[in-house]
């Protein structure tokens, strides 16, 4: 993270440049919450920043998850953002809080406040550095140097947030975090999965179990937590910690293709008000009852060209709200083969697509090879006519909301699949 350093440098050239006057809006900028992420993506290539999970929040995220606290963030408040990056949150609490005449006594007092953790040095002095010049930016005349102003942040400070327990944390009284949302291995212990798992669960999980009750609670996490079938346990857990509610962000950033929400709340010792993850939908039927739901069973990459030589069908030559009755691509597979008919639906799906669940029906007397970006709805009663009223209920924008409220991930599951109500 060493190629951060030269915007810390410029950072430190803007303080150090300051006498009676300085340009505002080059201070402006460099507090700016909106740029830091544009800021971070000219030192770090894309898969540097996936490596280190570090993607900057947003002014207006930022707003709304600063503003859901439950009670405001005051000069009595103690802080915490576990995995601060260069302190957007951070940032963003800082300007719930008073500024004095003089920065000396304005960074004093937040430094009371504010509490942050990175295992980033970069970062760490990143955030200080652009906490001292918020200061300014409100108003703060500058008395003191660079050193004495930095070391007023003593609990801003270079650690692994999964290091910190109890002990650190029983003033706490607003958990505020955007964590990483890369793939970590699961903890040996207290977990609720195994192999890998999302690591913004992880950090979260992390600090539920040991923060004390009556903290109040604002994430921002990525949206598979709320709603992949991977994560039921961990659902299940925060509900039993957690009193609070989830709110749909959408979309993190323009750069960042990943859908957000909210977990806001308080810490409640055996808590009996669980969270609603999403809008359940009364409906008499559902895609479940009538179809057996599965993932196409081929793999491209990796099943070997070996067995018998079918029909193979995949995303590319599976037409959109199309029927298939006749097939110009084969493929050797030993593996299960699926007899019409049925239909296929892309697993690939996004919040911004016209239309989440794309289907074609697949007919014909001879067992087809379906690729497993595919999902498989087989009708219990083996009519092509369910088929046909299932295509009409996908086409439903009713059936595009229900998705949209139900799972934002850039995939569709089985399990949400067989959750679409048969309008």
């Amino acid at each position: 993270m060493n190629k951060f350093n030269p915007h810390n440098l410029t950072l430190t050239s803007f303080f150090d440049s300051i006498i009676d006057s300085y340009d505002q809006d080059l201070l402006q900028e460099l507090i700016n919450l909106d740029t830091a992420d544009s800021v971070l993506r000219k030192f770090l290539s894309i898969d540097e920043m996936r490596q280190f999970g570090s993607f900057f929040t947003g002014q207006k995220l930022t707003s709304l998850a600063v503003d859901s606290f439950s009670a405001p963030i005051a000069s009595g408040s103690v802080v915490l953002d576990p995995t601060c990056g260069t302190g957007n949150l951070l940032i963003g609490c800082s300007r719930k809080l008073a500024v004095s005449d003089l920065l000396s006594d304005t960074l004093v007092s937040w430094g009371k406040v504010l509490r942050g953790y990175d295992i980033h040095s970069a970062f760490v002095e990143a955030t200080k550095l652009r906490l001292i010049l918020e200061a300014l930016n409100r108003g703060a005349t500058k008395d003191c140097s660079l050193e004495q102003a930095l070391l007023c942040f003593p609990h801003i400070r270079v650690a692994d947030a999964l290091s910190i327990e109890v002990g650190e944390l029983s003033d706490v009284t607003h958990l505020l975090m955007n964590p990483p949302f890369s793939n970590w291995d699961s903890p040996a212990t207290e977990y609720w999965k195994a192999g890998k798992v999302n690591a913004a669960g992880v950090v979260f999980d992390h600090f539920v179990r040991r923060l004390s009750n009556g903290c109040l609670i604002s994430a921002i996490l990525p949206d598979v937590l709320r709603s992949g079938s991977r994560y039921e346990g961990w659902r299940g857990f925060v509900s039993e910690k957690v009193c609070g509610d989830i709110h749909i962000a959408g979309r993190f950033n323009e750069k960042t293709d990943v859908d957000v929400f909210l977990i806001k709340g308080e810490l409640k010792e055996a808590n009996s008000t669980k969270i609603v993850w999403y809008e359940y939908t009364e409906s008499e039927l559902s895609v479940g009852d009538l179809f057996d739901v599965c993932i196409g069973p081929l793999v491209a990459y990796r099943d070997p060209q070996e067995g018998t030589l079918s029909p193979y069908i995949h995303a590319k030559n599976t037409p959109v709200w199309g029927t298939i009755g006749t097939f110009d691509e084969f493929r050797k597979f030993k593996g299960r083969l699926i007899n019409p008919p049925f239909v296929v639906i892309r697993r690939t799906s996004s919040p911004t697509d016209k239309n989440r669940a794309s289907g074609a029906i697949v007919l014909g007397d001879t067992p087809v090879a379906v690729e497993n970006h595919l999902i498989v709805l087989k009708p219990k009663n083996l009519k092509v006519s369910y088929c046909k009223k299932l295509i009409n209920t996908l086409r439903e924008s009713k059936t595009n909301a229900f998705i949209n409220g139900r799972i934002r991930c850039r995939h569709l599951t089985v399990g949400v699949v067989k959750e679409i109500p048969i309008w």
